[in-house]
């Protein structure tokens, strides 16, 4: 199984680098040049959202506290329905019409032509605080399952994880992201297949 965890690492690695070879500006390496398509855009968020409260948090959440518990993913899944149904579309046609803005931060302060700049710092300011603790909570949920799964000494499952996935995002940006997190998530769907057929 360690020998598959390590071809797996050496995948997201050379994917990162495939990535680079088709980023040519910045619209490239940011949002993939807008041409990410339909399927790899779901598993991706699929992945990115639902990865580490799915197959760690809320299995672990039930066990302790109970079937009712269930509701967390409940009322995940409607949020993240409103979500695609209520604000990624017009934001995703609405920020092209915005001088082609690559991030939300450039957005809001051209949608709503924020000449003093502070929409645009504090909507920073807020990905920067919120997303630190998402992100850490990711490496934390990956050393985790490696510390428990291979038997890996915690601090160096964490700088491994951490190394690894800067390493494919500094490569090749949004699209090498993309693209693992697409493979991430097949995974877990075939986890969830196997977990779910074994309780049948």
């Amino acid at each position: 199984l360690l020998t598959w965890s390590i071809a797996y690492l050496a995948l997201v690695l050379y994917l990162g680098i495939k990535a680079y070879r088709r980023t040519h500006d910045l619209g490239d390496y940011i949002l993939g040049g807008r041409k990410l398509g339909v399927v790899v855009t779901a598993l991706s968020v699929g992945a990115s959202d639902m990865s580490g409260w799915l197959l760690l948090g809320l299995p672990g959440a039930i066990y302790l506290a109970g079937i009712n518990e269930v509701w967390l993913g409940i009322g995940l899944v409607i949020g993240a329905w409103c979500n695609w149904r209520y604000v990624a579309r017009d934001l995703r046609v609405h920020s092209m019409h915005a001088g082609n803005s690559l991030t939300l931060p450039d957005y809001f302060e051209r949608r709503f032509h924020d000449h003093s700049r502070l929409l645009r710092l504090f909507s920073a300011v807020v990905i920067l605080v919120f997303f630190t603790f998402y992100t850490a909570s990711g490496l934390v949920g990956g050393a985790i399952l490696f510390e428990n799964s291979f038997g890996l000494d915690y601090g160096v499952a964490l700088l491994a994880g951490a190394f690894i996935i800067v390493g494919y995002t500094f490569i090749g940006g949004f699209l090498a992201v993309s693209w693992t997190d697409a493979i991430q998530a097949s995974l877990m769907l075939l986890a969830l297949l196997l977990v779910l057929s074994g309780l049948t």
